[in-house]
């Protein structure tokens, strides 16, 4: 329990440097240029095999897509889930892997990652559902009694994420004809 606590308060002490480092605000899309290293990639090194290695700290390695962007935008979304949600050590991820079926991101955890989302991106969520997407938190009493077009759960990417980002807003017909 001490060792996962020491690595926490280490992860929080690094991100409050960055924090401090920054001179700017959260980026925007609009202020990304490439190659621009604002934010600390101790654990998004990657290699040669676009594998993203441990840092001295002991995150899992990552494997990536061969097409997977690279640019600041996408490693501060990589960045956050792997944060939040913790990603696999052992799974090739893509811009299609979902976060709520691939990654298993459901109830609570979800409310924190888009809030964590719309915090750091100032993403404008206006036209997002929850529901759409996740299963609430706890036992769902009215399960069978659902409203409709409430039943069955779409897959949320990645690339959804990542376009969502780039707009700065959700829209949910243009985000779900990506994938």
């Amino acid at each position: 329990m001490s060792k996962f606590f020491n690595e926490l308060m280490e992860s929080v002490q690094q991100m409050n440097e960055i924090l401090r480092d920054e001179s700017q605000p959260s980026p925007r899309p609009e202020n990304i240029e490439p190659g621009n290293n604002q934010v600390s990639r101790s654990f998004l090194s990657r290699s040669a095999t676009n594998k993203i290695r441990p840092s001295p700290t002991g995150h899992p390695a990552m494997n990536l897509a061969p097409n997977f962007p690279d640019d600041h935008a996408m490693q501060l979304l990589m960045q956050l889930l792997h944060e939040e949600l913790g990603l696999p050590e052992r799974k090739t991820i893509s811009l299609n892997t979902s976060i709520n079926f691939d990654l298993g991101c459901e109830g609570a955890d979800a409310r924190h990652l888009m809030e964590a989302l719309e915090e750091q991106f100032a993403i404008d969520f206006v036209d997002y559902d929850a529901y759409r997407y996740f299963q609430p938190e706890g036992f769902d009493v009215f399960l069978k009694r659902r409203a409709k077009g409430r039943g069955d759960k779409v897959p949320l990417t990645i690339e959804m994420l990542y376009q969502a980002i780039k707009a700065q807003r959700w829209d949910t017909r243009k985000l779900e004809g990506i994938s």
